[in-house]
C-alpha cells in the first residue's frame, strides 16, 4: 500500500516532507464519508448529504455516488506508520468494506452468509450491526455497541433451547436441542432464518425475537 512520495495526493491529504498528512479542510470530510456510509449504507445518500452541507471535491465539484465509491475503497486512509497519517480507524474502514461487498452481490447469485446472524442483528438505536473483517464482533457504528459473535450465539442458544421448533424443521434436523453444537454452519443458519425475526442488542439486554407458533 506504499504510495509515491511525489505527485497528486488523495482527497483528505496533503504532502509534507514526503509524508502524507491530514489536510485540515478535507480530512474531516473524508472521515465523515465513512461515518455517513456506515450509517446510511447508500453512496448516493452520502453524496447528497455532503452536497447539502456545502462540501465539495478538491476541484470544487459536487460529490457523486461514483466519487464516494472511489474514496470509500482507497485503503490508504487507515495509514502507514511514518508514511501516511491515519484518516479513518481501521475498524470503520473494514466495516464499510463489509457493507460494500454485501451490496455488490445483491441481485446476483445468492451471496454466502459468513456470520450466523447477518442481517438479523440490530442495535437498540435501530441501526443494523455488522461484523468487520477479522473483528469477530457485531458492531454498531453509531453507538459503538459491540458483542462478540460467539457470545451472541451462546445467548441465542440460551433463549432458543426452550423454543418449540416447527415440525417441518424438526423432521429435517432432528433433535436440535441435543445436537446444536454439532450442526454444520449452513444448517444452523437455516434454522435461525426460519425462527428469528430480529435480534436487538442493548446496553444491558439482548432480545431474540423468535417466531411465535
Amino acid at each position: 500500500m506504499s504510495k509515491p512520495k511525489t505527485g497528486p495526493t488523495s482527497f483528505g491529504y496533503q504532502r509534507k516532507g514526503g509524508i502524507l498528512v491530514k489536510d485540515p479542510l478535507e480530512a474531516p470530510i473524508r472521515h465523515r464519508i465513512f461515518e455517513l456510509f456506515a450509517k446510511h449504507q447508500r453512496k448516493k445518500t452520502v453524496a447528497e448529504i455532503l452536497n447539502a452541507e456545502g462540501a465539495r471535491t478538491r476541484n470544487g465539484a459536487h460529490f457523486t455516488g461514483q466519487t464516494i465509491s472511489r474514496l470509500l475503497q482507497d485503503e490508504q486512509v487507515v495509514g502507514i506508520p511514518g508514511e501516511i497519517e491515519e484518516l479513518v480507524p481501521k475498524e470503520l474502514f473494514e466495516l464499510c468494506q463489509t457493507i460494500l461487498t454485501a451490496q455488490s452481490r445483491d441481485g446476483g447469485a445468492k451471496r454466502k452468509v459468513v456470520h450466523l446472524f447477518a442481517g438479523l442483528t440490530f442495535c437498540a438505536c435501530g441501526q443494523k450491526m455488522y461484523v468487520p473483517s477479522n473483528a469477530e464482533k457485531y458492531i454498531c457504528t453509531d453507538c459503538r455497541t459491540k458483542i462478540p459473535t460467539d457470545d451472541l450465539e451462546a445467548i441465542f442458544w440460551s433463549q432458543f433451547s426452550t423454543y418449540k421448533l416447527p415440525e417441518t424443521e424438526k423432521n429435517i434436523h432432528g433433535n436440535t436441542e441435543r445436537d446444536w453444537t454439532k450442526l454444520p454452519f449452513p444448517t444452523k443458519r437455516e434454522i435461525i432464518e426460519c425462527v428469528t425475526q430480529r435480534i436487538e442488542i442493548g446496553d444491558k439486554s439482548i432480545t431474540c425475537s423468535l417466531v411465535i407458533l
